[in-house]
């Protein structure tokens, strides 16, 4: 699909999957058709000369950026969404519960949300821990996927435990409080209310999908499975995470020259081809097969948002809790 854009006066660059957003703006007088895939979720924005990101008034799709309200959206002609993303539209059917605990590796109280499918209260089942909780439960609808996913017979039921971060960067990239937070004192505290059954899952998006990466590595008597989306496993604890367009793979590195034995822990890595996190997703999708692990790496015609990550869903809890 060839897609021509057409710059607002006010237009200093444009912005958007193909330039990675920050790294690389293409100034607004040299914009001119380019292609995506046929079947892409692309997302854009114009900068004006205030440096602001501003929506293209051209362009009157709904916004289906949660996190940028100014993104614009286009479709390739054979884009479709997962069916499941379509039928999310109503409340989920189960149990809520909302959880204050007290970390002394964070030297605060956390909030947690724990979501258990109808009828289900009480039994020990596994557990699916979720980074960017309040997205996952909001935006992700990850409790009315599994709703319908388990109206049809296609996995198994789970508690599902909803972590939000408090300064997300700095807890999820490479912070070992953080981690012990999680594994000691949020994961004992959700199974207090919703017993656990031996299995969990490790979720995440973005730098969650890096710290779900982490803890399932370090902690495999705890995690079984890990579904990471988009994760950010370019990343190295050197960078300079205002530009995270670099860094050394720090991950990778842990995953390739580990000695001791191998985590026994099954992999689902899913990525958009328009973001820079491709490259090191299908590296370590690859490293990890090629070390005797299960790895499988879903890769769709989108860059680094909700609506890819969205899309992934359905396919994720079929992979961690399938019957």
């Amino acid at each position: 699909m060839i897609v021509d854009l057409t710059p607002p006066a006010w237009a200093t660059h444009l912005l958007s999957d193909a330039t990675d957003w920050n790294r690389a703006p293409v100034p607004a007088a040299e914009v001119g058709p380019f292609e995506i895939p046929d079947d892409a979720y692309f997302e854009y924005a114009w900068l004006d000369g205030d440096g602001e990101r501003r929506p293209d008034p051209d362009n009157t799709n709904p916004r289906l950026n949660p996190w940028w309200p100014y993104a614009c959206h286009l479709t390739g002609p054979d884009y479709r969404p997962d069916p499941y993303t379509l039928r999310t539209d109503r409340p989920a059917a189960g149990r809520t519960l909302r959880l204050d605990v007290g970390s002394v590796n964070l030297g605060e109280k956390r909030r947690l949300l724990i979501y258990t499918p109808p009828g289900m209260a009480g039994r020990a089942l596994p557990h699916v821990l979720f980074q960017d909780g309040m997205a996952y439960y909001g935006w992700g609808k990850a409790a009315q996927t599994l709703d319908l996913l388990l109206e049809e017979g296609r996995i198994e039921p789970a508690h599902l435990v909803f972590v939000p971060p408090n300064q997300r960067t700095r807890e999820y990239a490479f912070n070992p409080d953080y981690r012990r937070f999680l594994a000691e004192e949020a994961l004992p505290a959700a199974e207090g209310r919703a017993p656990c059954d031996g299995r969990r899952i490790a979720w995440g998006a973005s730098l969650g999908g890096l710290l779900s990466a982490m803890l399932a590595w370090e902690r495999p008597d705890l995690f079984g499975r890990v579904v990471s989306q988009s994760g950010a496993f370019s990343f190295s604890p050197d960078m300079d995470f205002d530009h995270p367009f670099g860094g050394g793979e720090e991950f990778l590195r842990a995953v390739r020259t580990r000695t001791e034995p191998l985590p026994d822990v099954a992999w689902r890595l899913d990525c958009g081809t328009l973001e820079w996190l491709t490259p090191s997703n299908r590296k370590l999708a690859g490293l990890l097969a090629e070390r005797g692990l299960q790895a499988e790496l879903d890769l769709r015609s989108a860059g680094h948002n909700w609506v890819n990550w969205r899309n992934g869903m359905a396919a994720g809890f079929r992979f961690a809790l399938g019957s």
